[in-house]
């Protein structure tokens, strides 16, 4: 259980091993004196999306970083965990080290949390970018060198999937990553699976950012596209359960599962063995 958060905002920010442009020591040196002084508004530069005077100035914030640069050793997805569960912030950021607030300011995302929160107060991820069940549609709020002052799609808009260059963590929820995925791809995706999950709802929202990359689908990103595939097809197979009290089956078939949920079904399925052709899951 999360303590009750002492800032509004925590902003987390993963440095990477390739990140050439940052300025780690100026950045080291900014945390170690927001942690030893509680002080806001010591302006620096090159700081990823710290950069923007409007982020370095809020006086209710706390800023943590994740360095890599030596090796990745923390990733997206246990690194993440490991810095959420001390976050001791009300909203937690996860922005990428090439983002800039360039263009929306602090006091915006404020009003797009209030926003949300009168839309549905059981929201728990908002972004700038991502998408739903619809494979025909997208939702984009984002300047890059590809596009420049992009809106795309009906926003704000209720998604199952967020990029990761920037998310809002609503801290109260408690959400977490999956212990067992690791990398630097689609973790933005697992943490809205995990929220649906949990009975949450995640939302892209108008908040207009510059973000210095437009992606790279590298070898990497294929990579971990399989592993997520691998991963969530084990989470979310079909399968028989026994619990203390009763046998039940789980799967996303209204059929099957009134099917199979019949007491004298089960009894057979368990007699002849055939509930093992579903497969075991540990």
């Amino acid at each position: 259980m999360k303590k009750n958060a002492e800032y509004l905002f925590k902003f987390l920010t993963p440095i990477q091993i390739s990140d050439l442009e940052l300025n780690i020591d100026s950045l080291i040196e900014f945390c170690y004196e927001m942690k030893q002084k509680n002080k806001k508004g010591v302006k620096l530069t090159n700081m990823g999306g710290w950069h923007s005077d409007n982020v370095l100035n809020e006086t209710n914030s706390e800023f943590f970083y994740l360095d890599n640069q030596e090796k990745n050793t923390h990733d997206g997805y246990t690194g993440l965990n490991k810095a959420i569960h001390v976050s001791r912030g009300k909203y937690i950021i996860l922005i990428h080290q090439d983002v800039r607030l360039e263009f929306d300011t602090i006091n915006d995302l404020k009003k797009r949390i209030k926003e949300i929160e009168i839309k549905d107060h059981n929201w728990a991820v908002l972004g700038n970018a991502g998408g739903n069940n619809d494979l025909g549609k997208k939702f984009i709020r984002i300047s890059d060198p590809a596009n420049k002052n992009l809106s795309f799609g009906n926003i704000p808009a209720k998604v199952h999937s967020l990029d990761e260059n920037f998310m809002v963590i609503k801290s109260s929820s408690n959400l977490a990553f999956s212990n067992d995925m690791h990398g630097y791809h689609f973790y933005g995706t697992d943490l809205c699976q995990q929220a649906d999950f949990r009975g949450y709802s995640c939302y892209v929202i108008d908040f207009h950012l510059l973000h210095l990359s437009s992606g790279n689908k590298d070898l990497s990103y294929f990579e971990a596209k399989k592993r997520f595939l691998n991963n969530y097809h084990r989470k979310l197979s079909a399968r028989f359960l026994r619990t203390t009290t009763c046998r039940i089956f789980l799967s996303s078939s209204r059929l099957l599962n009134l099917l199979f949920n019949q007491k004298d079904f089960l009894f057979l399925l368990r007699k002849t063995k055939i509930y093992k052709l579903f497969g075991q899951h540990s």
